[in-house]
C-alpha cells in the first residue's frame, strides 16, 4: 500500500480528546486508495474506514467535508485537472476525524523523451523516465519515484512528440523541510522549434513562500504559466534550488535538495 501526500493510513482506531470529566472519541482519518495522483483519462479512488456505525462524507475542490456532504458508498471517479478530493469520517458518540485529500492531476501533452542533469546517487529515482511516467504523489523522499538533486541550478531538457502551443507547465516537487528539501526558489521555462536551440522565454514561476517554515512533508504542484503561449516542440526548464536554507532551520546557509518526480506540459 502507498503513503500518499495528504492521507493517513489507519482503518480502524480512534484517539482521545480530554472533554472535562468525560473523554470524547475522535475517529481516526479515511484511507483514499488510488494508483496513482496523475492520470490520462480518469482516476479511480475508493475510500476505506472499517468501524461499523460510521460515514464517510467527501467532497470536490473544498477541504473542509460536513455531514451536509455526500456519503461515501461507491468509488469515486475523478476527471478534471487538479480536483481535490477531501473526505472525513462521521459517526453518533464520537467527534468527526480529521480531513483527508488528494489533488489529482491529468497528463498533458505527450513527451517523447527528457534530459536530466545526474542526479545524487542515493535518490536516482527511477531513471529519466521518472519524470514523465505518470507514477509518484507519494510523501516519503525515500520512495523511488522522486529524483534527488543538490546543485545551484537543475537544468531539464524535454521534447514533446510534436510541437504544440503550450500554455502552462507542471513541476511536482516534494517538500520535507526535515530531510532539508525545500520548494524551488524559482522554476523558468523556455522554448524552441524542432531542431533548433533557439531558445524564446516563456515564463517563470517565482516562490516568495519558500522559507516559511511547513508543519509536515507534502507534494506540491508549481505550475508555471506561459503569457504569451507559442508553438513548440523542445521544452528547457530551469530549476533554482534555495541557496541558503534559512537561519530557523538546523541547516542554516547550507543550499536545499530538491525533489522532482514529474514534469506535465499542458
Amino acid at each position: 500500500m502507498k503513503w500518499n501526500c495528504g492521507i493517513s493510513f489507519v482503518l480502524f482506531a480512534f484517539t482521545v480528546t480530554g472533554l472535562g470529566a468525560q473523554d470524547t472519541f475522535q475517529l481516526a482519518p479515511p484511507y483514499l486508495r488510488y494508483e496513482s495522483v496523475f492520470f490520462t483519462k480518469e482516476a479511480r479512488v475508493t475510500i476505506e474506514f472499517a468501524q461499523p456505525g460510521t460515514r464517510i462524507h467527501y467532497n470536490i475542490n473544498n477541504l473542509g467535508p460536513t455531514e451536509k456532504d455526500s456519503i461515501y458508498t461507491a468509488p469515486i471517479i475523478i476527471k478534471k485537472n487538479t480536483d481535490l478530493l477531501s473526505a472525513r469520517v462521521f459517526g453518533e458518540g464520537f467527534l468527526p476525524s480529521e480531513t483527508v485529500w488528494a489533488r489529482f492531476y491529468k497528463q498533458g501533452f505527450q513527451i517523447k523523451s527528457v534530459t536530466t542533469p545526474p542526479p545524487h546517487e542515493q535518490y536516482p529515482g527511477n531513471g529519466k523516465q521518472t519524470l514523465i511516467d505518470g507514477k509518484g504523489g507519494i510523501n516519503s523522499y525515500q520512495s523511488n519515484n522522486w529524483m534527488g538533486f543538490q546543485t545551484n541550478e537543475t537544468t531539464l531538457f524535454l521534447t514533446l512528440q510534436k510541437a504544440q502551443k503550450v500554455t502552462q507547465v507542471l513541476v511536482h516537487l516534494l517538500q520535507n523541510q526535515d530531510a532539508w528539501i525545500f520548494l524551488p526558489s524559482k522554476i523558468e521555462v523556455y522554448g524552441a522549434k524542432k531542431g533548433t536551440k533557439n531558445w524564446t522565454f516563456l515564463g517563470a514561476q517565482e516562490m516568495r513562500n519558500t522559507t516559511v517554515k511547513a508543519q509536515r512533508a507534502s507534494c506540491q504542484a508549481i505550475i508555471a504559466n506561459i503569457a504569451k503561449p507559442i508553438k513548440v516542440k523542445e521544452i528547457m526548464l530551469k530549476i533554482t534550488p534555495l541557496l541558503s536554507i534559512p537561519d530557523w532551520h538546523p541547516g542554516k546557509g547550507n543550499p536545499a535538495w530538491i525533489f522532482l518526480d514529474e514534469i506535465i506540459v499542458y
